[in-house]
């Protein structure tokens, strides 16, 4: 894996979680990121992201989407590992 989609995949780590942060924000995503606009302005607006990035996060499966505050920590542990 390059440091290219290193940087990416802590991207979408960083977007799960935001997502997993609290219900209000959970539901804000979730009907941005199903809405028919396919530049997802609104969704970037939100959570800082770029537009790739988006329609990553938005071809994630659900049950890849949701992780436990000690899966997060160690997937970004291993991504980081990973860049050195």
């Amino acid at each position: 894996m390059d440091t290219q989609s290193i940087d990416d995949q802590l991207e979408l780590l960083r977007l799960k979680e935001l997502f997993m942060s609290n219900i209000d924000i959970r539901s804000k995503m979730a009907m941005l990121i199903c809405e028919e606009d396919s530049s997802h302005k609104e969704f970037c607006e939100l959570t800082h992201c770029t537009p790739e990035i988006a329609k990553m996060f938005a071809e994630q499966l659900l049950m890849d989407v949701f992780l436990t505050p000690e899966e997060i920590t160690s997937e970004r542990e291993r991504l980081e590992r990973m860049k050195l």
